[in-house]
């Protein structure tokens, strides 16, 4: 039974759909889903990650308290992308342990959502325990 759930496809409830998808755009994402069968919804993704974006006129993603941690291969490449975009960000460098540190993308989608681009690097293999 541990293999029946294969997928996470989490839907944001935001006041504009396609102002979110065109944040995801700018970040190397593409349209996944839009059809007239659900006019208010729109899926994006790529070959790893893929959520929808569903429009609910009240919703305040900023107020749920749910950040959106996307890991990216190139965090350069993402600090290049937010900023040909002309999106406020700001970079921190997380060094959790000493021989560790990595570079966070902090940026705010259009319908405010926090969302953090983390570098993906391995962490260090931990010393052995004795």
């Amino acid at each position: 039974m541990s293999d029946l759930i294969t997928k996470l496809l989490p839907i944001l409830h935001v006041r504009d759909p396609g102002a979110e998808r065109g944040f995801y755009e700018q970040l190397g994402l593409r349209t996944t889903y839009e059809g007239p069968e659900y006019p208010d919804f729109i899926a994006v993704g790529n070959e790893v990650v893929e959520f929808g974006l569903s429009r609910h006129p009240d919703a305040d993603p900023a107020a749920s308290g749910f950040t959106w941690q996307l890991g990216v291969r190139d965090v350069d490449a993402a600090i290049a992308a937010c900023a040909a975009s002309g999106l406020r960000f700001e970079v921190e460098v997380e060094r959790p342990r000493e021989g560790w540190t990595y570079r966070i993308v902090r940026v705010r989608s259009p319908n405010g959502m926090e969302v953090l681009l983390e570098e993906q690097a391995p962490a260090p293999s931990s010393p052995p325990v004795r």
